[in-house]
């Protein structure tokens, strides 16, 4: 029974789309990443922004109002701030696997490449030894005739 043999063409084939995949998804949690930390640096920019005002009103005249909505809106931004964080450091971990995928993807994608070239070099000094070797046996069949004559 003859073992079934899967060509190394399309396993390299799949192996470079499994790559190019990884790092797609490499490329969008990278977006993803970068979108939560400009909105954390927005938040966190708004919050710098409320303190000042903050300080601007508390001095002179106090409106409790004013003051209470401040408050408030500053308490939205701390949970905004604190989700965002939390967001970013879980974005940042699905970054690193995607990141890991894509170098174990490349690697894998290189190791079956240098896998070809070795089959390849093989073949071909294979070849050229047996091309030698009929070489010979014909050099040899010559000289055993001349001697013959």
């Amino acid at each position: 029974m003859r073992r079934f043999e899967f060509p190394l063409e399309r396993a390299l084939d799949i192996r470079r789309l499994h790559r190019l995949l990884a790092e797609e998804k490499l490329g969008q949690a990278l977006r993803d990443e970068s979108v939560v930390k400009s909105r954390l640096d927005t938040a966190r920019e708004a919050r710098v922004s409320l303190q000042r005002e903050f300080r601007d009103a508390v001095t002179g005249r106090l409106d409790l109002r004013l003051l209470r909505r401040m408050l408030r809106h500053g308490e939205s931004l701390e949970n905004e701030i604190f989700r965002h964080t939390a967001d970013l450091k879980m974005k940042r971990e699905i970054t690193r696997k995607a990141r890991e995928a894509a170098i174990r993807r490349t690697q894998e994608e290189r190791a079956l490449e240098r896998y070809r070239e070795n089959k390849l070099s093989e073949y071909i000094d294979a070849y050229w030894w047996d091309q030698a070797k009929k070489m010979d046996d014909i050099g040899a069949d010559r000289f055993l005739r001349s001697k013959e004559r």
